[in-house]
């Protein structure tokens, strides 16, 4: 593997041939703003096994126990803060250098950060609705009901469901075909923090590069894809695009 500062100029030329990008975003890529991870050795679903605190089905089965899960993650997630890198991917949108963010994050960190084309694939715990009537809450809100109850009931009396994919749902058809458009646009797919296992979500990449899109990816282990891509980067997210900020300034794509 070629030293970090010639794969970062290697990435900066590849970026700048290619321009725009599409960035594809995984649990990695939150990990500086205290979001852990899911699948690392570490990661949520290391200690607890997703089916029984994160599926449809046990929110169904046991809205009790899904909400004791999910209240410290939309703790979490309410409280932090987009870090360098979400900022530094904003930038890069605004200089014509990336097109659209696709995330399988759901803490709406690159939004927060200044991208404005993204695309949830998992959707966002920004809103809930109830299950029953449909009514639709803020995160904030939902918190508020869980602080007096286990169970956030709507005034209906239907269970409200967090806006996110749980585990044996379908992703939402919009944010697919979002997704779908940009693998044929031959651009450069740059893949951060994601160990891209999650079907169907993990396969666009693999299909953009079907279509001839080169593939750089970031992140601390392996994927299926690395055989694949053009350039592998096993170091820190933040510290790779803090580095590629700084040679695009030095070639003057950005200012």
């Amino acid at each position: 593997m070629l030293e970090f500062k010639e794969r970062i100029k290697n990435f900066a030329e590849i970026l700048i041939k290619k321009k725009p990008a599409v960035v594809f975003t995984g649990a990695g890529m939150s990990t500086a703003s205290g979001i852990p991870d899911f699948r690392s050795r570490d990661g949520i679903w290391s200690k607890v096994d997703p089916f029984k605190v994160a599926s449809i089905d046990a929110l169904r089965r046991d809205p009790a126990a899904f909400y004791k899960f999910y209240k410290e993650r939309l703790v979490t997630l309410t409280r932090a803060q987009p870090n360098e890198g979400h900022k530094i991917l904003g930038k890069l949108e605004k200089a014509g250098l990336v097109q659209a963010v696709i995330t399988q994050n759901i803490d709406g960190l690159h939004q927060k950060g200044g991208s404005s084309k993204v695309i949830e694939l998992h959707g966002n715990m920004r809103y809930a609705h109830c299950m029953k009537c449909n009514k639709v809450i803020s995160s904030d809100e939902l918190l508020r009901i869980l602080e007096k109850e286990d169970i956030p009931y709507c005034s209906c009396g239907g269970i409200y469901k967090i806006d996110v994919v749980l585990f044996g749902e379908l992703l939402p058809e919009s944010a697919l075909y979002e997704a779908s458009k940009l693998i044929l646009g031959g651009y450069l797919w740059i893949i951060l923090g994601s160990s891209l296992q999650v079907m169907p979500a993990a396969n666009f990449p693999y299909q953009a590069y079907l279509n001839g899109s080169p593939i750089v990816i970031v992140n601390r282990d392996p994927t299926y894809l690395d055989v694949h891509a053009e350039i592998i980067f096993r170091e820190d997210i933040v510290e790779v695009l803090k580095a590629l900020e700084e040679e695009l300034y030095a070639q003057g794509y950005l200012s």
